[in-house]
């Protein structure tokens, strides 16, 4: 999952270097003079950040902060008063930053963003907003493994300075040196490996350090971290250390401000009870720069306790699954905006009644349709992105098995190729396979179940593209996977990150190749020459069976957005999308209840089709409730 724990932290002090001293955007943030309230938001080890620059703006005297995960923004944003927005996010890809900044965007005065990736989601969310600015910075270290490392380290420290304060380098990487060289974290450690329990005190300055605590110890599976200041700390949350024999350790961080405070409370501490002070700067900015440093170097005395590494931790499918979830969908809209996102694309030109009665005009057409055959994008739709690589979804399989049973005729447009062949044949019974037609490699190659994988030639222009993409730095050392087949060149960053400049710096190599295209899905870029088309599979059925493509054959796919690799099926004809739609009233409609994820939106697309005779409808009570849902 990403480099050893260790490793990252030799590299701390270099990173802590960088940004002390490079060099900063002028102005810095946005000012508070008309605002009153600053929003600082970050999520997962971010909210760090957050926490820090918060408490520093606000002690400062400029004005009032406040840190939020974007839940919280999320939610309280609509009641905010009029407010500004800072947004702090390494990679800018996670769904619950990206709903904050939907949220800013409709909330906010003003929205300032800091990033370490120019090309991202979060930085193309909000580049065409006059309102928002991305601060953006090249990292010298490349990307943090599975724990926010040098990235949080120069978050903070450029925050830090963007507020206008200075940070000495030097001065400040000897508590790292300090405590990662000596034994002085050893017994803490040896304390949390034993109990799996951590009580983490703190007093203004140390808050940082102990937000980082909990984070840290969390997300590496460690301990159960709880935090507290030393005062709520004495309102029972010191009894436990009566109430086991094997209480949990405690660690400090005390700066000068409650020195005597903490020495009164450490005199009270029960004596079998593992103590360990971490002394902090006077200086609120060092003090949280050195507390950061502190709890790196504990979280790696207590993975070489363990014999386990943060950095590559094992994660099981259930929290893979928690952390995709879609905050946007799941969550109730803001008053003013449509829960059908198709609605919301078509109000940009059109009155929010106007779309719904388009909505209602395209329902009526799917119910006088009597369907021959469906013609269905695979990832994204058929399986979830996240987890593409075990192909057809375990709840679409007896659907699917279920038409292709009744007669129906079920083609694949996919950019997938040989892995897409394989997985159906494995998960289809091959008294079915003759009714289902692939379209790989974007259709630039259509055949039927039956037949056996053939071997293919990539068009030569294509092996020059990728040639030259590999000479521009696009290649697998760098974290992309490229790969040519027959007329379609697909880059992957393996990081699932940088979608937006590769499809950018794509469409820049094919300016002049006429008929040549680039589309993009969630986790990858494809370059089209004219053979390569998803209609093609329309096409191709058309030929053989003599179907209207316009009225007996529906289209479901997930990006039917432009630029979407399912924009061109979905442009014509009945289609459907399980995700993203384009702004043409006549096609590419999203229906059904707006929690459902894409998958399970194509289950209910599937699941509502009736079948006679191998002809598909839409059931009367689906198409009922979807006239209601749009009202």
């Amino acid at each position: 999952m990403g480099r050893a724990f260790s490793e990252e932290l030799d590299r701390l002090e270099h990173t802590l270097m960088w940004s002390a001293s490079v060099a900063l955007p002028a102005p810095a943030f946005a000012a508070l003079d008309d605002l009153g309230l600053r929003v600082v938001i970050g999520s997962g080890g971010s909210f760090t950040v957050a926490t820090a620059l918060a408490a520093h703006e606000s002690g400062s005297g400029r004005g009032f902060a406040h840190a939020m995960t974007p839940l919280q923004y999320a939610q309280r944003a609509e009641v905010l008063p009029r407010h500004s927005v800072l947004l702090i996010s390494a990679e800018g890809k996670n769904r619950d930053i990206l709903h904050a900044a939907a949220t800013a965007l409709r909330y906010a005065a003003a929205c300032d963003v800091v990033t370490f990736s120019r090309a991202s989601p979060l930085t193309a969310a909000v580049a065409l907003s006059p309102s928002a600015r991305v601060i953006s910075f090249d990292p010298p270290w490349g990307w943090d493994g599975y724990l926010a490392t040098n990235s949080l380290l120069a978050s903070l420290v450029l925050g830090f300075r963007l507020q206008g304060s200075s940070v000495n380098g030097p001065l400040l990487s000897a508590f790292l040196a300090l405590y990662r060289t000596t034994d002085k974290l050893n017994p803490v450690a040896a304390g949390v490996a034993r109990t799996r329990r951590l009580l983490g005190l703190h007093g203004a300055h140390g808050l940082v350090a102990a937000v980082d605590l909990e984070s840290k110890l969390a997300e590496a599976a460690f301990a159960f971290t709880q935090i507290a200041d030393l005062r709520q700390f004495a309102h029972g949350r010191h009894i436990q250390l009566a109430a086991t024999a094997d209480p949990a350790p405690v660690i400090a961080f005390v700066s000068p401000h409650e020195g005597d405070l903490w020495r009164a409370t450490r005199a009270e501490l029960p004596s079998d009870v593992t103590v360990l002070e971490c002394a902090l700067p006077r200086d609120p900015v060092e003090a949280a720069i050195a507390g950061l440093l502190i709890v790196m170097g504990l979280v790696e005395k207590i993975a070489l306790t363990l014999g386990q590494d943060p950095g590559q931790p094992a994660v099981p499918d259930f929290a893979r699954n928690i952390h995709a979830l879609d905050p946007a969908r799941l969550l109730p809209r803001p008053v003013g905006t449509s829960p059908n996102p198709k609605v919301a694309a078509l109000e940009a030109d059109m009155s929010r009644e106007d779309a719904r009665q388009a909505g209602a005009r395209f329902v009526e057409r799917l119910a006088r349709a009597r369907f021959a055959a469906l013609v269905l994008d695979f990832d994204g739709t058929m399986c979830e992105t996240a987890r593409r690589d075990d192909g057809l979804d375990e709840r679409l399989v007896p659907i699917v098995a279920g038409l292709l049973q009744q007669g129906m005729t079920i083609a694949f447009a996919s950019g997938r190729g040989d892995s897409l062949h394989t997985d159906l044949r494995n998960r289809l019974p091959p008294e079915i396979w003759p009714r289902c037609i692939l379209g790989c490699y974007s259709a630039s190659l259509v055949m039927t179940l039956t037949q056996l994988w053939p071997t293919t030639v990539p068009d030569p222009q294509l092996d020059a593209i990728q040639q030259l993409l590999e000479r521009l730095g696009i290649r697998r050392e760098h974290g992309f996977k490229l790969s040519s087949r027959v007329a379609q060149l697909t880059i992957r960053s393996k990081k699932g990150d940088g979608v937006d400049a590769l499809f950018t710096l794509c469409s820049s190599l094919i300016t002049g190749l006429v008929g040549w295209r680039v589309f993009r899905s969630a986790h990858s870029v494809d370059v089209l020459t004219p053979a390569a088309a998803k209609r093609t599979v329309v096409d191709a059925l058309v030929s053989q069976f003599g179907m209207d493509p316009l009225t007996e054959v529906c289209r479901i796919g997930d990006r039917g957005e432009p630029h979407g690799n399912d924009f061109e099926l979905l442009s014509e004809g009945l289609g459907l999308s399980v995700d993203g739609v384009s702004a043409d009233a006549d096609s590419c409609w999203f229906l059904g209840a707006p929690a459902l994820g894409p998958v399970e939106r194509a289950a209910h697309y599937l699941g509502s089709l009736v079948v006679n005779d191998g002809w598909a409808r839409f059931d009367e009570r689906v198409l009922k409730l979807w006239r209601e849902q749009l009202a």
